[in-house]
């Protein structure tokens, strides 16, 4: 015998048990005049092994068989089914077992399983108990019915009723068992019903487990996330937990040893962004909470749709359905806790990004055999991806057309900048950093305060850890800088150089992306940035920092309220970021004040004075670069008020007219030219040049 058959014959022993009953007690009658009124082949089957033979027609008979009848008690069939579990192992049996241990379910709601969940597949049982409720033409059995059915007693009724209370049952609160028409006629007459892949789960029969992922030891994991993953031992059941990080950090993975952690067989994915409305979302929770209750999974929020203006009123209330669930929940979340997601997890573990010696083994373990040691390093330090980025980024390349390493890494460079949009990788964009503090050319004062400032930077954290700074200030002991000064002195160049005097990457905060004009989205971008630059270890520049560090406007609208919530997100952020952030400004005056006070180094870029002007001049004009005997770089320096920035601008220009003469050299006359340029270009009054005789003034306009 199977188990599917121990469940069926105690199923049609319930029905029997009834109508044994039932008859007895006058309650209906048999009229066996009738052709129609044999029995349902069903119970023929069960009782003619208790008798001869079937095919009498009398009521005599069938109360003889009846009163010699014994039938199959629930005792019998459990231990049956504890046979199946423990001697032979058998899935289905241990899936009862499961439910019954960690629900502790009595013997009237496994009896309701049985009895449902056969109901489903098995025609021969939904005609016996058709039959068993005399109804003209019932579909479904009424909860007033088997309550009724299953108890032998007055007293059991009452029980029998308790535990079908849908408010309190957890197979009704999971959608196991569901109430067709509840809300339209009294409970009694409300039609019962299985639901049908959770009828097919208890019963053996093939489903879709695609969603279902056994867990994983919890020592796979690398030691900062495995510590995480044990604290969650002790939270209280259900356990409501967010799992932080990028895509690709192994957030699913994670969340396999959490559900080892929290008791769990493995965990049950809900993609929320495959939902069509809705009513499609509700339908796929309600699935997923009767599915991995009985798979005994964690459930696993994985990804949600991407119109969240759209969404948000409908995700609050999908969330607040989710957490009424017995099973344990996860949010898998690649920045903060979603302002719709109303009920705060009980605990956070949060998934580092890989540092750059971390990348640069994932890259090595990627793609060693196809490229040199220098060209891994760069893709470390140009892409913060992890470890399944990389190997995505892989994955999507063939090297068999070309045995060429710069052309490889091309292919794989391409790839990582298409797939890298997760966390830095749409918001900001690397920047060369390979420049020294002796090449940098400023004042004295503007190089005492960048000497500060990386004096503070490199000794912050034995500050916090041996003077006591972390208990009195658990938060703000990150570096926060603001560069200003007119454009073109060095401010991004003054940035590249704490960067690679850090040994930072140094990533460009792009503005435009980061600013939203849907409500939220701009404080959820923050989030991403700033959570992917702190556990990524880079340096973030925010060029032209005005725009979004300006100073908040008074409120006239709601447009002014919102774009004054995110100056104050960012405040806070900005306050908590324990990296290195840096601003630049050409007007410090346009920052909000709010923002100054959290600003820990204020470096000035003033315009260079003569010696720094010359120094300029001769750095950008090096004795490689061909040039005339009349240039005079003392003069153009004396003359020409220009920043780094601009001086470099006139010496290409001049460069590259040089460069398409018939001499090829450049001339002081040239050089002058292009530095009367760029003060056209600035708009300012150029100075006046005594001129050569034998020169026209007019060439140089």
């Amino acid at each position: 015998m199977t188990v599917q058959e121990n469940i069926r014959i105690f199923v049609i022993s319930v029905i029997g048990q009834w109508l044994y009953r039932a008859y007895h007690q006058g309650w209906f009658r048999l009229d066996f005049s009738a052709p129609e009124a044999r029995w349902p082949q069903g119970l023929q089957d069960l009782f003619s092994k208790h008798s001869e033979s079937m095919a009498r027609k009398s009521a005599e008979d069938y109360e003889e068989i009846l009163s010699k009848w014994e039938p199959v008690s629930f005792q019998s069939f459990w231990l049956g089914m504890l046979d199946f579990a423990c001697k032979y192992g058998d899935p289905v049996a241990e899936r009862w077992c499961s439910l019954y241990e960690r629900f502790h379910l009595g013997r009237e709601e496994i009896t309701l399983l049985a009895l449902l969940s056969m109901m489903e597949f098995d025609w021969h049982v939904l005609r016996a108990l058709r039959f068993a409720m005399s109804e003209p033409n019932p579909t479904l059995p009424r909860w007033g019915f088997l309550t009724r059915m299953f108890s032998l007693h007055d007293e059991d009724a009452q029980r029998c009723s308790s535990m079908f209370n849908p408010a309190a049952s957890v197979l009704f609160k999971e959608s196991i068992v569901l109430l067709e028409n509840a809300n339209q006629v009294p409970l009694s007459s409300a039609l019962l019903r299985m639901y049908e892949p959770a009828a097919a789960y208890l019963l053996g029969k093939p489903i879709d487990n695609s969603s279902f992922e056994k867990s994983v030891s919890i020592p796979e994991l690398e030691e900062v996330v495995a510590e995480q993953v044990l604290a969650m031992q002790e939270l209280r059941t259900p356990a409501r937990v967010a799992v932080h990080g990028a895509a690709g950090s192994g957030r699913r993975h994670v969340c396999r040893a959490l559900a080892r952690a929290l008791k769990c067989d493995g965990i049950w994915s809900l993609d929320l962004s495959l939902a069509c409305n809705f009513d499609d979302a509700v339908a796929q929770v309600k699935h997923v909470r009767a599915m991995a209750t009985l798979h005994n999974a964690l459930i696993v929020v994985t990804s949600f749709p991407d119109a969240m203006e759209r969404w948000e009123e409908a995700l609050r209330i999908i969330s607040a359905r989710l957490h009424e669930t017995c099973q344990p929940v996860a949010w898998m979340l690649s920045g903060d806790v979603p302002k719709w997601l109303k009920i705060n997890p009980d605990a956070h573990i949060t998934i580092p990004m890989p540092s750059r010696s971390d990348r640069e083994i994932y890259w090595r373990d990627a793609c060693s055999e196809y490229l040199g040691n220098t060209w891994i390093q760069q893709l470390a330090g140009q892409f913060l991806m992890t470890r399944g980025q990389i190997q995505e980024a892989m994955r999507s390349v063939s090297f068999r057309d070309t045995d060429d390493e710069e052309a490889r890494y091309m292919q794989l460079a391409r790839a990582a900048r298409g797939i890298s949009k997760e966390g830095l990788g749409g918001l900001a964009t690397p920047e060369p950093a390979r420049v020294s503090f002796d090449q940098l050319i400023v004042s004295p004062e503007c190089r005492t305060a960048l000497e500060d400032l990386l004096m503070y930077a490199r000794h912050r954290k034995e500050l916090a850890k041996n003077w006591g700074f972390e208990r009195s200030m658990p938060y703000g002991l990150g570096l926060s800088a603001l560069f200003s000064g007119p454009p073109g002195t060095g401010k991004t160049y003054g940035a590249q150089v704490i960067a690679s005097e850090l040994r930072l990457e140094l990533y460009r905060v792009d503005l435009s992306q980061l600013v939203s004009k849907y409500i939220g989205e701009t404080e959820k971008h923050l989030s991403e940035l700033f959570n992917a630059a702190e556990q990524g270890e880079v340096l973030l520049l925010f060029d032209e920092a005005d725009s979004i560090f300006g100073k908040r406007t008074e409120v006239k609208s709601s447009v002014d309220r919102y774009a004054n919530l995110e100056i104050n997100y960012l405040l806070q952020r900005l306050e908590r970021f324990t990296g290195v952030s840096i601003l630049t400004s050409n007007f410090d005056s346009a920052i909000d004040e709010a923002f100054m006070r959290r600003i820990r180094f204020k470096v000035p870029f003033d315009m260079p004075e003569t010696e720094a002007r010359l120094t300029l001049w001769k750095k950008f004009l090096s004795p490689d670069i061909p040039r005339d005997k009349s240039v005079d770089l003392a003069f153009l320096a004396e003359t020409f008020e220009l920043s780094g920035g601009h001086i470099k601008e006139a010496v290409l220009r001049a460069a590259s007219i040089a460069y398409g003469s018939e001499k090829q050299r450049i001339t002081q006359d040239l050089l002058i030219r292009s530095a009367l340029l760029e003060y056209k270009k600035l708009g300012k009054l150029a100075p006046m040049i005594d001129e050569p005789d034998d020169n026209d003034r007019s060439r140089w306009n």
